[in-house]
């Protein structure tokens, strides 16, 4: 029996398993901008560090994806937030939440997933909700698979029987909107999805 303490054993695996996965990278960021919301890991299955992070100034917002093989696209954000974008990347699909508009709102979640074959990140889905924070009027649901091309749409009616008013899915529809592939600096914009700002 080793008289070496466990507690070694899983210190030499933690630091070999840091080692495999490369040093976490840093935001590059210009005169006056700051982080609003920062992701590290492995987003295109190299074993190396990625990062992804969203860069803030006074005059606008961008998404950063800088991957470990040299790869750094950008994306410009909505530069008005109702608070700070969320990043995640469950099973390596990266996730970016953000709320945007005033009174009338708009959520989103936009997925992107590394395409080995491009090298680059693919947009496969974007769910928006353009709805009323106070509650003044309907709202709209859509969400998109980019990959099948399926979309749902969802009217939001009020519910103002009782109670604290909301809303109520209620018409859904299903339909097809193919597109090329779309990657991350062209990726839809999710007012456009459900028609806020239309005419």
């Amino acid at each position: 029996m080793s008289n070496t303490p466990r507690i070694s054993s899983l210190a030499a695996l933690a630091a070999l398993l840091t080692c495999q996965a490369g040093a976490a990278r840093e935001p590059v960021l210009g005169v006056g901008e700051r982080v609003e919301a920062r992701w590290d890991g492995d987003l295109d299955g190299d074993g190396e560090a990625d990062i992804a992070y969203i860069a803030r100034d006074q005059d606008g917002r961008e998404l950063v994806v800088a991957l470990s093989r040299g790869l750094t696209e950008s994306l410009e954000l909505d530069p008005d937030p109702l608070g700070s974008g969320e990043l995640s990347a469950p099973r390596g699909v990266l996730l970016l939440k953000d709320l945007t508009g005033g009174t009338t709102a708009v959520s989103s979640t936009r997925r992107w997933r590394y395409d080995a074959r491009t090298r680059r990140m693919r947009l496969i889905g974007l769910d928006a909700t353009l709805y009323s924070r106070t509650y003044a009027h309907a709202g709209f649901e859509a969400s998109w698979n980019l990959l099948t091309g399926d979309v749902i749409t969802r009217e939001l009616r009020l519910n103002s029987a009782g109670g604290e008013r909301a809303y109520n899915p209620a018409i859904e529809k299903r339909s097809k909107r193919r597109s090329p592939s779309l990657y991350l600096p062209q990726s839809a914009d999710p007012d456009a999805l459900v028609g806020w700002g239309e005419d």
